[in-house]
């Protein structure tokens, strides 16, 4: 099987899916599901920047919800996984929103919400439009590119931390496996997403 069918099987599965095969190492999957969902980081990462907090650190924060979200999801929960990441990313800028405006000794101007109907319109492609030929064409392309990119940025650490990290393994689970320390580990995953934003940019 070459790599653009690869690609095209990946695109035709469900987010659920992609989540539980992302946690047991695809990197096809990963790449796929953070293709999905990275436009809604960036949508509430502006969003949010109306409370005064620079942009690029709450996609920062955006990204580590995204990626938690991965690790954390389980298929016996109720609810989608996009219902699963909307409340886990709105969560996490809340909390960073929170955390400077506590900062400020300022009121909590511009805390803002984030419902189902909002994630659908505003970002996430409805079914009709996945289901498109020509879309999955170019998003399998898209896929493929994303997916050197990242070999190429990612060192072998690095890669490494991230498919323990979706295991849900613990910091110093990681740290043991790889014969590091979790000051390197988390310094590796703070990495991780910042090289993410250059592979995944939305203007």
């Amino acid at each position: 099987m070459n790599a653009s069918s690869k690609s095209e099987i990946f695109e035709e599965k469900s987010d659920e899916m992609l989540a539980l095969l992302a946690k047991e190492g695809s990197d096809e999957a990963l790449t796929n599901l953070i293709q999905r969902y990275v436009p809604l980081v960036y949508l509430r990462a502006r969003a949010y920047a109306k409370s005064g907090l620079d942009e690029d650190d709450l996609f920062q924060e955006g990204m580590i919800a995204l990626l938690k979200a991965v690790r954390n999801y389980r298929s016996d929960l109720e609810g989608s996984f996009k219902t699963f990441v909307a409340v886990c990313i709105n969560n996490k800028l809340n909390s960073a929103v929170a955390a400077h405006m506590r900062d400020k000794n300022a009121p909590m101007r511009g805390y803002l919400s984030l419902d189902d109907s909002e994630v659908s319109e505003e970002q996430l492609a409805d079914s009709s439009v996945r289901s498109d030929p020509e879309f999955l064409v170019i998003q399998s392309e898209e896929a493929d590119a994303r997916n050197r990119r990242i070999e190429n940025l990612l060192s072998i650490f690095e890669r490494q931390v991230l498919k323990l990290y979706l295991s849900s393994y613990s910091y110093d689970e990681m740290a043991t496996n790889l014969g590091s320390s979790t000051k390197a580990v988390d310094n590796a995953l703070q990495r991780v997403r910042r090289k993410l934003r250059t592979v995944f940019t939305y203007e």
